[in-house]
């Protein structure tokens, strides 16, 4: 049998291990760049919502990503959606030039980015 300091060493290295935070996998959200035009934006959304590319429900009055209320919030959400479910491929958040990759969450109060 083991002695028993080893025994309370074993313990105690599983209760510390179980404790440690666990390292997160880095997130990547597509989001429209901050330089791209409301007309560009308008195409992302119209083309993504109107072909039922993605769920825009979210986006509409009283869905949780609705708030706030303008087009760069909408567009964001719907692009990241597209870009998520096509497998996070990198062509998949080009959008003639307007999707950014970002690192940190975009996800704010109900309204939650897929990842």
């Amino acid at each position: 049998m083991f002695p028993q300091s080893t025994l309370i060493f074993f313990i105690l290295s599983m209760v510390a291990i179980h404790h440690l935070p666990l390292a997160s996998a880095r997130g990547q959200w597509c989001v429209v760049s901050p330089s791209a035009t409301d007309a560009q934006m308008q195409a992302n959304i119209d083309w993504l919502c109107s072909r039922g590319h993605v769920d825009c429900i979210p986006i509409k009055p009283g869905g949780p990503c609705f708030e706030p209320d303008n087009l760069r919030s909408h567009v964001s959400f719907v692009m990241n959606q597209y870009y998520q479910f096509n497998g996070r491929a990198d062509k998949a958040c080009y959008f003639d030039n307007t999707g950014i990759f970002v690192f940190k969450d975009p996800s704010y109060g109900d309204c939650e980015y897929d990842y």
